[in-house]
């Protein structure tokens, strides 16, 4: 198969079978997720593929690095959920509209940094979280 036919073709055989995995892994009401992390992991075949060369299992590497970004996803979930998501709760308030302007995006921001640098937080988890 020529090598430029080759992510289509697995584009068509694999993505489905990744979804299906992914879904059976961390359930169905997270299908939409399943779905962005195969068509990322595609996107990222599509980008490394060129320069390293096609893995000698391609559909191998597809799945090892969907298995990957899940598990990153639910880390960085769990890691927000814990350590992040209280501390945001405490100070933030529910409004129907969002004002926005220059001094309320860098005031987001720096809010934003301050929590993912909570000291509560590990140095390995406060990047994941700010990448």
């Amino acid at each position: 198969m020529d090598k430029g036919q080759l992510i289509p073709h697995l584009f068509r055989t694999e993505y489905g079978k990744i979804v299906a995995v992914l879904c059976k892994n961390y359930g169905i009401e997270h299908i939409e997720v399943a779905e962005d992390i195969a068509s990322d992991t595609f996107q990222k075949a599509m980008e490394i593929w060129p320069y390293s060369g096609i893995p000698q299992n391609p559909s191998g590497w597809l799945f090892t690095v969907a298995r990957n970004k899940a598990y990153t996803l639910l880390k960085r979930q769990q890691i927000f959920t814990q350590n992040v998501a209280p501390n945001l709760a405490e100070s933030s308030f529910y409004s129907d509209e969002i004002e926005v302007n220059e001094q309320i995006i860098h005031d987001s921001q720096l809010q934003m940094l301050f929590a993912v640098c909570h000291p509560s937080i590990s140095a390995d988890a406060q990047l994941t979280l700010w990448h």
